[in-house]
């Protein structure tokens, strides 16, 4: 599955993708509903960007958190929040084309049927990359576009020649395309479970004249989720305490129990990077318990930030 898992979390959306969602149980999963909440959050909020994974569970996570956050935007009943998260995975999925780890811009565009041709280096300007695509594809999705930074040169054959932002916007704008098709997803056919989920979990975003972003007074907890998902060698006791158990009994509403056996498993993946600690199930436990008998809140992210320094990669955390 190795390859294959590659692309669908570099590319959420594409066969590859749908063909692992597939062999998946049928089963709607409390953990990835909770965890489509926090990613469309950070979404709507921050937006998305693409952090290389070697993690074989992190990239399924990520590509089952697709597929929630489609079936949760949906059930929101908002086709502007269901854009707006589109546009947010659209610009993930172009970081990860043009990242040296992402497959490049190539592989992408053969995701959304898309001819891309690099051209070689002698025939590149020396401002960077140039590519050529099909002058019928670029016309058929260029209005869609603002920004596409088009070289004004015909070339013969009916291709028309780009620069590295010019097929950036392109593949964007394709791709974004591409995550709509099919969203809002109707009512009658999405699971029942999720519907119930959206209506008793709100979204701390707002959604007004078009525009996505946070609630007033309100911060995105997305980084937690992301931090769930980063195992760490280090500051595993505050982490525990100061974040973990705070935030799954107060922020997702979990009871005591269901949150400890979540902080077990993070902790043994963390042993994988470093065996030595200190933090055992009992620990979690009573911190667990304390965080929801006292209504404790997760430490903000800049403040996590200065904990965690050295730890872990703080950047990939933001979102």
């Amino acid at each position: 599955m190795g390859d294959r898992l590659d692309i669908a979390y570099m590319y959420p959306f594409s066969s590859e993708a749908k063909l692992i969602v597939a062999e998946q149980p049928n089963a709607i999963s409390a953990r990835y509903l909770a965890m489509s909440r926090d990613h469309v959050e950070a979404a709507l909020s921050s937006g998305l960007r693409y952090v290389p994974a070697r993690l074989t569970y992190v990239k399924m996570d990520y590509v089952m958190t697709y597929l929630y956050s489609r079936m949760l935007v949906s059930a929101l009943n908002s086709t502007g929040m269901a854009r707006a998260y589109a546009r947010a995975e659209a610009r993930r999925s172009a970081d990860a084309a043009f990242s040296q780890q992402g497959g490049g811009p190539i592989r992408l565009g053969k995701e959304l049927g898309l001819e891309v041709r690099e051209q070689d280096a002698q025939e590149a300007n020396p401002d960077g990359r140039r590519f050529v695509v099909p002058f019928a594809a670029y016309v058929g999705n260029a209005p869609r576009m603002e920004g596409s930074g088009l070289v004004n040169q015909r070339l013969g054959g009916g291709w028309i020649a780009l620069g590295a932002a010019g097929l950036r916007g392109l593949l964007e704008a394709m791709t974004e395309r591409e995550i709509m098709r099919g969203l809002p997803i109707r009512h009658s056919d999405l699971p029942k479970e999720v519907i119930a989920y959206a209506r008793s979990n709100r979204l701390n975003v707002i959604e007004r004249e078009g525009v996505v972003g946070p609630r007033p007074g309100e911060r995105s907890t997305g980084w937690i989720e992301r931090l769930l998902r980063s195992p760490i060698a280090d500051v595993r006791h505050r982490t525990v305490n100061l974040i973990l158990a705070p935030y799954l009994t107060n922020v997702r509403g979990l009871g005591a129990a269901e949150a400890t056996k979540l902080i077990v498993e993070y902790i043994e993946r963390c042993k994988q990077v470093e065996p030595n600690t200190k933090v055992n199930e009992r620990y979690i436990a009573y911190q667990c318990e304390y965080a929801k008998k006292r209504g404790l809140r997760p430490l903000s992210f800049a403040r996590a930030k200065e904990m965690l320094s050295g730890t872990a990669d703080i950047e990939s955390l933001s979102g």
